[in-house]
């Protein structure tokens, strides 16, 4: 694998672990709610980011 591969799939990883633990911690409460679009959309810039530097890269 290559190691641009690795790191997209590394930061999908650690951003899927970052949004399953704050839905653990944050069950039960509105909070939750108003976080998963940025959340999300933090993860998708990041992904977006990442991708973009790879194809300046090749």
């Amino acid at each position: 694998m290559k190691a641009w591969n690795a790191a997209i799939l590394g930061t999908v990883i650690i951003w899927a672990g970052v949004i399953i633990a704050t839905a653990l911690v944050l069950a039960g409460t509105g909070y939750f709610g108003q976080l998963i679009p940025i959340f999300g959309g933090g993860a998708a810039g990041n992904l977006i980011v990442l991708a973009g530097a790879r194809n300046m890269r090749e």
